[in-house]
Order: structure tokens, then C-alpha cells, then sequence
């Protein structure tokens, strides 16, 4: 399910801003340079989502424990091992939104974008 919603909310967010791409592209900016772009934008949010989700997971599960009596513990693969999916999701759904971005031509973005201007 995280894979989906990942995956589906990165190709999003990189398909609409493929014009800003086109830009970075024929201002001379390299494939390697916009894969990387795309990879830090992926890797930040896998950190920042895996970080959140590990915190709250521990501070509710130490106000189970403390209010409700709830046996709660946290094993300590646990985090490795969400650490670990957190980062195999995120580098896959970077490589699929990567594409679009490494097949872009700026003057077919830039055509379409002068195209419908005129309609």
C-alpha cells in the first residue's frame, strides 16, 4: 500500500513540474544532475516519513504502556527493518518517475506549452 501511494505521489509531483525540468534541461543541466534532484527529493522524504513514523510509533506506544497497561516494546529490528522497506520503496519510486524526466525533450515541452497558448 506505502508502495503505491509513494510511487503514485512522486510520478505526480514529477510529471507536473516536467516544464521546470525543461527549463534545468536547456539551461545545460545534465540527466545525471536531474536524476540526482529527483533521488535527494526522494531520499529526504524517506527520512523525514521514516522518522516521523518511527517517533510517533514509540511515543504511543510508551502512552499505551503508561495509560492503558498496553504490553507494548519495540525490537530493535523494528526500525532497521522499516528503515530498510522506507528505502527500497523510495529508490524504486524515484527510478519510476525518474524516466519521464530522462526522455524529456524542452523544445516538445516548450512546443506544447507555446501550442496551447494560442488555442
Amino acid at each position: 500500500m506505502g508502495f503505491g501511494v509513494t510511487g503514485v505521489m512522486l510520478f505526480m509531483f514529477t510529471t507536473e513540474s516536467l516544464k521546470q525540468y525543461a527549463v534545468l534541461k536547456a539551461m545545460g543541466a545534465t540527466s545525471k544532475l536531474l536524476l540526482a534532484m529527483i533521488f535527494v527529493q526522494s531520499g529526504l522524504c524517506a527520512l523525514i516519513g521514516t522518522g516521523l513514523g518511527l517517533g510517533l510509533c514509540a511515543i504511543i506506544g510508551q502512552v499505551a504502556v503508561v495509560e492503558a497497561d498496553y504490553p507494548f516494546r519495540m525490537m530493535w529490528f523494528t526500525p532497521v527493518l522499516g528503515g530498510v522497506m522506507v528505502l527500497l520503496v523510495s529508490v524504486v519510486a524515484a527510478a519510476i518517475s525518474a524516466r519521464p524526466v530522462l526522455k524529456l525533450e524542452p523544445g516538445v515541452v516548450f512546443r506544447g506549452a507555446l501550442d496551447h497558448g494560442h488555442d
